[in-house]
């Protein structure tokens, strides 16, 4: 099942061949085939990050396991509940106040046999107009108050009008319980990234991911949006009198299954939580074949602090938690069942085994009806004390006339002084700006290397690898060296020293794209001691990766760039490394007590912080090409965001023209 889902979830072996021509000649490469590949010492270049990246989320599930066998009280339980949450909240970064006024607005009503329907818009956040389709119970079959389910939707244009939403809500409302189904942003009515006519340039998954390239470089993520819209929700159904505000549970599929494992366990007036179609796991199928999914599914960090999908269900353990998959999903219906048992044995150890039950239907991915008639049996047993056997509701679904909140059929963007995800980042960023800009007045060469270090996330400089040389080939203007500067981490450099082994100065230049750019020729050809770097990811090792993210908008490698990510890494960090490992190594080998770096494009990035995270390694640092600013990337309204060129929060500390000022204050910035 494993090869039938990657053959029909990645590129054929036709269209990579021809993305791997296509890049070849746009990165300039000469040479058919990467020298670190045609040398031997890498089976595959374009891999060779995900490889190392997919082998550490490997021993990242040994050590998951580890620290899983060690619960066995209730304090041991509860330790890690708690740090968990503290860990999961942190990684979603700023939000917002729950004080602020919701202003709901009711814009229609529907009655119908069974069921009736209240239109619903707040403002989870001044000025963020969230749409719902508030299903109820009539009051002549059940009395108020009700028991509420908050429905969370899946990746769908349509949101809360698709017919298995919006079918859920009725079924929970034919049978007694309130369901609120609720519109994610980019999706129903919901569409952020507008033409000038109104109409979605791009929407959910895509614009997911958008919404998360931005969000990195202030410390959020786009699940920060969905949990935040999800409390708020819930604050909108506490403050009906026709709602339990003690009985509230939350339940969605697929991208709704994300935001319901997410919302049940960081908002505590949820009372039972259901998620469908989306529990596995991160090490095995979903990084290793699926790969990386959309943005709000990829939490910084997350398995750097211990965080996987078996903490979702028992993070919050002993609420009741229903877990429904599917036989063929996408999402690995067998690492779902592993994620299961390990919560099922800490709800057990509590002595609430049967607080958690699971169900699956043999079907492919999708809201099955097994799983909506078991979420609201589950709600019914735990909220109103009913066992009852239910079947699918028979009642006719909503037309987009009766289940729209805005009755022109607009986005919320056509309401008064309506905001975007991208809106409030920037504002988050300029409110940091103060602060930040303040860091690095009078700093010292010290405490600027430790911020940048400890923000980009590089290794201590007593643990760097020695790199050492591993293979060597003729190229023009010289030799062309692949060296390992990590385990397994081969980069190339083109080298022009000459027959001098020793020598007292040199340049090293480095580019975004490859050794054999015009910048990197020209100063090759200059006559001095010149190495053009290819640091990990770039020329030789660029990925090709998969075009769920868009190429265009994340670069090339934007799934590994998700890996690292998850493990709490920094492809900056990671390149910086290289480069200091590097520096390291002509110093050792050649003797040479004076590099002057050169930087070309976003490469320019990794020059600035190498220098101020290292301040006796270069003499200094020449910016070649564009470089925009952080708050420059976040400011256009559809990219380019280079993922491997974010920092996670960086916006708290620095952006790039904090550090070429500060560069250029004690003289290290060439002109």
């Amino acid at each position: 099942m494993r090869v039938i889902r990657e053959l029909v979830t990645r590129p054929s072996i036709f269209a990579v061949a021809l993305i791997a021509l296509a890049s070849t000649v746009a990165l300039g490469q000469e040479q058919a085939k990467p020298l670190v590949e045609s040398s031997g010492v890498c089976a595959s270049g374009e891999a060779m990050m995900r490889t190392k990246l997919l082998a550490e989320i490997e021993a990242s599930k040994a050590q998951w396991i580890e620290s899983y066998n060690k619960l066995k009280t209730r304090e041991d339980v509860e330790a890690r509940q708690s740090r968990m949450r503290e860990s999961f909240r942190a990684a979603l970064g700023p939000m917002w106040d729950h004080n602020a006024p919701l202003n709901v607005q009711v814009t229609g009503k529907t009655t119908r046999e069974k069921f009736r329907v209240e239109n619903i818009i707040f403002e989870s956040v001044p000025g963020v107009y969230v749409t719902g389709a508030l299903m109820l119970p009539l009051e002549e079959r059940f009395k108020p108050p009700y028991p509420a389910m908050l429905i969370v939707c899946g990746h769908t244009s349509n949101g809360k009008a698709y017919e298995l939403y919006q079918g859920l809500g009725i079924l929970a409302a034919v049978n007694g319980l309130a369901a609120f189904v609720m519109d994610p942003i980019d999706q129903g009515e919901r569409f952020q990234y507008l033409n000038k006519e109104g109409n979605p340039v791009t929407q959910s998954v895509p614009a997911h991911n958008l919404v998360q390239a931005g969000s990195i470089l202030v410390g959020r993520n786009t699940a920060t949006f969905e949990v935040w819209d999800g409390m708020r929700a819930i604050d909108f159904l506490q403050s009906r009198s026709d709602i339990q505000g003690d009985k509230i549970g939350v339940c969605g599929t697929s991208g709704g299954g994300t935001q319901s494992s997410y919302i049940m366990n960081l908002d505590d007036r949820i009372a039972l939580g259901a998620p469908s179609c989306y529990i596995c796991n991160i090490f095995d199928d979903l990084t290793h074949n699926l790969g990386p999914q959309d943005g709000e599914q990829n939490i910084f960090g997350q398995l750097a602090f211990g965080m996987d999908h078996a903490d979702y269900l028992f993070m919050r353990a002993p609420m009741p938690t229903l877990m429904a998959c599917a036989t063929k999903d996408f999402f690995n219906c067998d690492d779902g069942w592993e994620s299961y048992r390990y919560a099922v044995r800490i709800f057990s150890r509590l002595g609430y085994a049967n607080r958690i039950t699971i169900v699956e239907k043999d079907d492919e991915h999708g809201y099955s009806d097994i799983a909506r008639v078991g979420t609201v049996r589950w709600a019914l047993l735990w909220f109103a004390g009913r066992n009852d056997e239910i079947t699918e509701h028979d009642q006719p679904l909503l037309t987009n006339d009766e289940i729209l909140s805005i009755k022109s059929g607009k986005s919320v963007m056509s309401l008064p002084g309506a905001k975007t995800s991208r809106d409030l980042n920037v504002e988050l960023a300029r409110e940091l700006e103060p602060t930040r800009r303040a860091k690095w007045l009078d700093i010292s060469a010290d405490a600027a290397s430790q911020l940048v270090r400890g923000r980009a996330i590089l290794r201590a400089e007593s643990e760097l690898p020695t790199a050492k040389e591993v293979a060597t080939a003729d190229a023009e203007g010289g030799r062309d060296v692949v060296y390992e500067t990590d385990e397994q981490i081969f980069l190339t450099s083109r080298e022009n020293f000459g027959a001098d082994e020793k020598f007292d100065e040199m340049t090293i230049i480095i580019s975004d794209k490859s050794r054999a750019t015009d910048v990197c020729k020209a100063s090759l050809a200059s006559g001095g001691k010149v190495a053009a770097i290819e640091l990990r990811g770039y020329g030789d090792t660029q990925a090709i990766g998969r075009t769920y993210y868009s190429h265009s908008q994340f670069g090339t490698d934007g799934s590994d760039n998700c890996l690292a990510y998850l493990l709490g890494k920094t492809y900056v960090g990671m390149r910086c490394d290289d480069l200091l490992a590097m520096a390291n190594y002509y110093r050792a080998t050649h003797g040479v007590k004076k590099i002057r770096l050169v930087a070309e494009g976003y490469a320019g990035t990794i020059g600035l912080i190498a220098t101020i995270a290292s301040p006796s390694a270069f003499e200094s640092v020449k910016l070649e090409g564009d470089l925009p600013t952080w708050m420059e990337q976040l400011q256009r309204e559809y990219g380019p965001i280079p993922l491997t060129n974010t920092i996670h929060g960086v916006l708290n500390d620095f952006d790039i023209d904090d550090l070429t000022s500060y560069l250029d204050r004690i003289g290290k910035l060439a002109k």
